[in-house]
């Protein structure tokens, strides 16, 4: 089976790769369906492409999680949500093939089949993509369909992700200065909270991404003890709000956050807080974007670590769990004794 996909692969994507003219680009792109964090650390990219083609326009096909990051975002044209019925995604994509974009940039920096057949339909003038590893038995740089691919980095993937996808407008000689911290959309105020506070995320996209709940006791005493007017915001999501409300009923500084079903809510929370206490997570990227001191709790896994890491690492400080897949044996002591640290830095002036 992986010998005929590889083969389907490789003939499916067989063409002739076409002489990269900049005058040729008025229109680009993106596919970015996926996490929100993937969109937030693709932004520099398309700030660069923004400076690059300034009157190209410039469309994200995103996800349902991660639309409105896009949307808000003045770098952006246009935006359109994948839907999940399959015709209603061929339409979207026939709808494109007419319009022809003059590039498309598939972000996956693995060989993805689905982001392949999108493009093959719609049919760009030129098509690009990050430097693509090997997956279903063929290389990226084995698949013909790609214009515009840089090659692979001497770090590899012992960089920021972002580094990454900045090689993509490099190699279009698009200016790079300038686009981070991670330019997110910024707020003049946020009224809701009338006091010092700190971000407290418990949870990770995957269950094992999770701070222990008697961390989550723990750090609200803490707090209290140090800073007793600061107050501690816990997001929740729809299938941890009962526990963290249980978990956090005689914490009197905590306030679980009702689930939402997008993360705008949130941006003008980070903006505004003290300090950010979360597993690796979007709220990492978020933090970032916003220069918020931070203290991050991430797996073992250093190639992964080194693409995810916090860019601001003056004001960041990073827990490693010693397993490579979750965080489950990641040191409460240090964590409440950095958290003690930043608290004490961050938010006694205040």
């Amino acid at each position: 089976m992986k010998k005929i996909k590889a083969f389907l692969l490789r003939t499916l994507t067989k063409k002739k790769r076409t002489t990269f003219e900049n005058k040729r680009i008025n229109s680009i792109l993106i596919f970015r369906y996926d996490r929100i964090g993937d969109l937030i650390v693709s932004l520099p990219l398309i700030y660069a492409l923004k400076k690059g083609f300034p009157s190209a326009k410039i469309c994200v096909i995103a996800s349902q999680s991660n639309f409105c990051i896009a949307e808000d975002s003045d770098l952006i044209d246009e935006v359109i949500i994948k839907p999940q019925s399959l015709i209603r995604w061929i339409k979207i994509l026939i709808k494109k093939r007419i319009a022809r974009p003059s590039l498309i940039l598939d972000l996956n920096h693995a060989v993805t089949p689905h982001t392949i057949l999108a493009t093959l339909m719609i049919q760009p003038i030129y098509t690009g993509t990050p430097f693509k590893d090997g997956r279903w038995g063929v290389k990226g740089s084995e698949l013909q369909l790609f214009d515009i691919m840089p090659e692979r980095h001497s770090k590899g993937y012992n960089r920021p992700i972002s580094q990454t996808y900045l090689d993509i407008a490099r190699l279009l000689k698009c200016p790079t200065d300038g686009c981070f911290p991670y330019p997110l959309p910024r707020y003049d105020s946020f009224e809701a909270m009338r006091q010092p506070y700190i971000v407290l995320n418990p949870c990770g996209s995957r269950l094992t991404m999770c701070l222990k709940q008697n961390d989550i006791i723990a750090l609200s005493a803490l707090i209290l003890g140090i800073a007793p007017k600061t107050l501690i915001i816990v997001p929740s999501t729809h299938s941890n709000y009962a526990l963290l409300i249980e978990i956090t009923k005689n914490c009197s500084n905590v306030r679980v956050l009702e689930p939402k079903n997008t993360i705008r809510p949130i941006l003008p929370l980070v903006q505004f807080c003290s300090l950010v206490i979360t597993p690796d997570t979007a709220l990492v990227h978020i933090a970032t974007a916003y220069k918020i001191p931070l203290v991050a709790v991430y797996t073992a896994d250093d190639e992964l670590f080194q693409q995810w890491r916090p860019l601001n690492l003056g004001i960041s400080v990073v827990i490693r769990s010693e397993h490579k897949k979750t965080l489950s044996s990641y040191s409460s002591n240090d964590l409440l004794a950095q958290c003690e640290r930043m608290i004490k830095e961050h938010t006694l002036n205040e």
